[in-house]
């Protein structure tokens, strides 16, 4: 009697279709998750099969834009001596400068960078390690946002 319970259980375990749980994130448009969730049975949310990068590709992508159309970049996130900006001059709205804020709200660093500059150092060897905010004020009056990881 046991040795037929223990083989139906295996032939059930054998049989049946193993479910694999995903956990399923949202983000809003500025990149901050929204919904987080657990899903059994889910599709791929963009139709396509999953494909996994190999590790010497991550390393290469060193510059992360905002998105096709954007014209800022920052590299890396997350950082340990020196965040590195670049963006391209755009007519009659340039980046006029920038600030470091704590997550607290507390203000870091003011840069101001002059006419003609696509490119800014930003140093955080002397911060502790944490999360920070960078935003870049342009002559328009508009301004981004990035949020910074410290290692």
């Amino acid at each position: 009697m046991k040795k037929e319970l223990l083989l139906l259980v295996f032939l059930v375990c054998l049989f049946s279709h193993a479910q694999t749980p995903k956990i399923v994130f949202e983000y809003d448009a500025a990149g901050n998750q929204t919904k987080r969730y657990l899903c059994l049975k889910c599709p791929s949310a963009t139709g396509k099969s999953d494909q996994t990068k190999e590790a010497g590709a991550l390393v290469e992508e060193k510059i992360v834009p905002f998105s096709s159309q954007e014209v800022l970049s920052y590299y890396p996130n997350p950082v340990k001596e020196a965040l590195y900006l670049k963006w391209k001059q755009q007519e009659n709205n340039g980046v006029t400068s920038v600030q470091v804020f704590s997550f607290l709200g507390q203000v870091l660093g003011t840069y101001s960078v002059g006419s003609g500059v696509h490119e800014l150092s930003l140093p955080f060897q002397n911060y502790s390690g944490g999360i920070y905010i960078v935003v870049l004020y342009y002559s328009n009056g508009s301004q981004k946002s990035i949020k910074i990881i410290k290692e």
